[in-house]
């Protein structure tokens, strides 16, 4: 008996910044990285997570492409304005203070969409944020300098695919909407 080896990619869904937040984020992967230590993330690898996936067949890839096409509903500005962790993984990110409506509104429509293509939602909360650091130490966030937030015209939306090498993963957006 032969079993047919089934082709995956690792995939999510994510806003994805514009050229002036990235460069402000680097500024703060770098002050985050001296308030805890840990590994930066690269600026190419910067974003906000809407739905991660997991292992895909890439026969399912189309299918995904053509929900960026779908109507969701206003995008609108983000505000970055603290920083936060997340211990087990040891992640230090950056993300909103306030709850945002249209961010949760576009979380929600998008779930549902690939709820109807059978990828289950997640039981845990939504909580948007953009990785800084992984691998992080237990440095003091409240000593980092309070920074002026970033202010990020959040349109792109993008289907991504992450391929883990030796140093960090490495990221191919596979399909956008802006």
């Amino acid at each position: 008996m032969s079993g047919r080896q089934i082709d995956t990619r690792r995939l999510f869904f994510a806003l994805w910044p514009d050229a002036a937040a990235v460069a402000k984020l680097v500024d703060w992967t770098r002050l985050a990285q001296e308030a805890c230590g840990g590994r930066r993330m690269r600026p190419d690898t910067l974003h906000l997570t809407l739905a991660f996936l997991g292992a895909v067949d890439t026969h399912r890839i189309q299918d995904l492409i053509d929900l960026l096409h779908e109507p969701r509903g206003p995008a609108g500005t983000l505000a970055l304005d603290r920083f936060g962790r997340f211990r087990g993984p040891r992640i230090v990110w950056a993300g909103p203070s306030a709850q945002v409506s249209w961010l949760e509104a576009l979380h929600r429509s998008l779930w549902r969409d690939l709820d109807r293509l059978g990828f289950p939602r997640p039981n845990e909360p939504f909580r948007p944020h953009v990785s800084l650091l992984r691998q992080a130490g237990d440095g003091d966030l409240a000593a980092i300098p309070t920074m002026r937030p970033i202010v990020w015209d959040a349109r792109r939306l993008v289907l991504v695919a992450s391929a883990p090498r030796e140093k960090g993963s490495y990221y191919e957006v596979l399909g956008n909407r802006i």
